[in-house]
């Protein structure tokens, strides 16, 4: 639930082309100053970003429960 860049609990969760999913204000803002992973230091191919919906709403009721 927290993002690997931020490590803030994700509101706008994405999953990168790398796989991994962050915080989209954290991922966009590398993504303006880096071309790999965050994670991993691979060049990413694309700076695509996809919403990751099913953890949004994981976590939208992980915070209604705590």
């Amino acid at each position: 639930f927290f993002c690997p860049i931020s490590m803030a609990l994700m509101t706008d969760p994405v999953t990168c082309c790398d796989g991994h999913t962050y915080q989209r204000s954290s991922i966009e803002t590398w993504l303006r100053h880096r071309l790999s992973s965050p994670l991993t230091g691979v060049l990413l191919p694309s700076n695509h970003l996809v919403p990751n919906l099913a953890l949004r709403s994981a976590i939208q009721e992980w915070q209604e429960r705590h």
